[in-house]
């Protein structure tokens, strides 16, 4: 079904919307939660709120959330969707926000940086907003997992970040960051990519099995970063019932489709089988089958 058809803000291609289901819902709401558990009391800045759902999620322990969008469809809707004493959504971009200097203790960003080229400048104005000491939760896609692909591209998608590339543009406006990974197996999971991490991934290749530290593969990147000594970063895994995932899913159709076939295989078979034994040649050679079997035993 078309999103148009579903979604009461528009559909962009990019945005998402909480009409939509699958791993990329997984993806999102992952992303929240974790920023959830680091905004509590806080004053915080949600860049691209986009539906606003997001926003809402930090307000339920937050001082006070603002969410920015510089789609002004998308700040009316959360305006309205998304009601709190402790909420409001404004229009702006990442590049000029509409904060007062040191204003926010958290500056939360989700899948922004990759739609846009003004890398410095967004750092400059959320380190402006911050107050000293406060804490950076930003996203972005490793471009290696998911852009260096044969015959892949993102149109929405301006200016994506190796892991070296993101790592680097943290390193220089923050004194502290911390990276984890994020990669979708029935279920998100953000998990810290440091050598002391507890997590081993097994990855089976055509002549071994490998295993590594860390989440292999990590689509995203998920990072902490500040000049302050950064808070312990809590990974854990958003899981959804097997029977609602996509791959599953696909499998189950699969399956139902080849039983359909040998179904309908039986069907054919059994109704020849009946034309045969009901036929006028089968009936007329019944005798002969007789004396057949009467002889058979004999020898």
């Amino acid at each position: 079904m078309n999103p148009n058809e579903l979604q009461t803000l528009p559909w962009t291609g990019e945005r998402y919307l909480t009409e939509i289901k699958g791993n990329i819902e997984l993806e999102h709401l992952h992303r929240y939660l974790f920023a959830k558990r680091l905004c509590s009391g806080k004053r915080v800045l949600d860049i691209a709120s986009g539906e606003g759902y997001g926003s809402a999620m930090l307000a339920q322990v937050a001082r006070h959330v603002t969410g920015v969008d510089i789609a002004f469809d998308a700040v009316e809707h959360a305006n309205k969707k998304y009601q709190a004493d402790n909420l409001e959504y404004r229009q702006g971009s990442c590049a000029a926000i509409p904060l007062d200097d040191h204003s926010v203790d958290v500056v939360v960003s989700f899948e922004t940086i990759e739609h846009h080229d003004q890398h410095d400048a967004m750092m400059h104005e959320i380190k402006r907003v911050l107050v000293s000491g406060g804490l950076l939760i930003i996203s972005c896609p490793d471009k290696l997992e998911y852009t260096d692909r044969p015959n892949y591209s993102n149109p929405y998608h301006v200016k994506e970040l190796y892991r070296n590339e993101f790592e680097d543009l943290l390193t220089a406006n923050f004194k502290h960051r911390h990276i984890a990974g994020q990669r979708i197996i029935y279920g998100s999971v953000i998990f810290s990519e440091s050598g002391s991490s507890k997590l081993s991934s097994y990855e089976i290749n055509d002549t071994s099995l490998t295993m590594t530290t860390g989440i292999p593969h990590a689509l995203y990147l998920v990072a902490l970063a500040s000049d302050s000594e950064l808070p312990m970063m809590e990974g854990g895994i958003l899981e959804q019932p097997i029977d609602e995932s996509d791959t599953l899913r696909e499998n189950l159709a699969v399956r139902d489709a080849q039983i359909a076939s040998l179904h309908q295989t039986m069907v054919e078979r059994d109704t020849l089988i009946a034309a045969l034994y009901s036929s006028t040649s089968w009936q007329l050679t019944s005798p002969l089958r007789c004396v057949a079997r009467l002889f058979k035993g004999k020898f």
